[in-house]
């Protein structure tokens, strides 16, 4: 056991300073929705400067000057109208589509409410947060696009790979026993009506080295993944998606 836990912790220790690895381990980037209105730009991005899986920029920067200029940023509904059918086979054996988007619609709301939060404690010299959008305003519009929650049975399977391999084992080889949230973002100026800045990104259970309690729970690990991204997206917006932004690690020692 001592030796399962020593490799687990070098593991810990590596994934992150690598960062391709990293992004084998973490979520697969879902297809891009017609939400986007650049979603054939999108790229790949590099895991040591961007949280985000995908992205595109516009390279005016007139456009970004032009945006710097803006005091109000308004943060729009999350848009569901993209929101596709379940794909993981064990959440659709075990949630019905009445409770998913139930529990999405939920979801939207709460990732409403953490980004106008993180917004609203941003550093000083902040944009203030309005509810209408104006010609002084910059508009973040967010939608959820996939949604397969999490299956409790694969939770299970998942501790059980760790039990009889090493603990974290099942990192980079249990996607399909995840449960997995895909997110797309439009920054655009309303003044101008030019888009900046786009992402699309995704989120699975992470994996727990010991114990992960989100493991066990149908939702509650993507309401973290909210208040995750909610920060992140804070601080691309902040920054003009200039300076590098880290994305959190795929597994954890951290029971919850």
């Amino acid at each position: 056991m001592t030796v399962r836990l020593c490799i687990a912790l070098i593991a810990l220790i590596l994934i992150p300073s690598c960062r391709s690895a990293q992004r084998l381990a973490k979520a697969f980037p879902a297809q891009p929705s017609p939400f986007l209105t650049h979603a054939g730009g999108l790229k790949r991005t590099d895991a040591s400067k961007s949280p985000f899986l995908q992205d595109w920029k516009n390279k005016d920067p007139k456009a970004w000057a032009q945006a710097e200029k803006r005091p109000h940023i308004h943060i729009a509904p999350v848009n569901l109208d993209h929101l596709r059918p379940m794909t993981r086979p064990l959440s659709k054996i075990e949630v019905s589509e009445k409770s998913r988007l139930k529990n999405v619609r939920k979801l939207a709301g709460y990732l409403h409410s953490e980004v106008s939060k993180s917004f609203r404690l941003a550093p000083e010299d902040r944009r203030e947060v309005v509810a209408a959008p104006d010609k002084y305003s910059l508009v973040l519009e967010l939608a959820i696009t996939e949604f397969n929650p999490n299956s409790i049975f694969g939770g299970l399977m998942r501790k059980g790979i760790n039990i009889l391999l090493w603990p974290g084992a099942e990192t980079a080889i249990s996607h399909k026993l995840k449960g997995y949230m895909a997110i797309e973002g439009r920054l655009r100026d309303e003044g101008t009506g030019q888009v900046l800045y786009e992402f699309a990104d995704a989120e699975q259970n992470r994996s727990g080295i010991i114990l992960y309690v989100h493991d066990y729970t149908t939702y509650s690990y993507f309401r973290k993944a909210c208040r995750e991204w909610a920060e992140q997206i804070e601080e691309v917006v902040r920054n003009e998606a200039k300076s590098a932004v880290k994305d959190g690690p795929p597994a954890t020692f951290w029971l919850w």
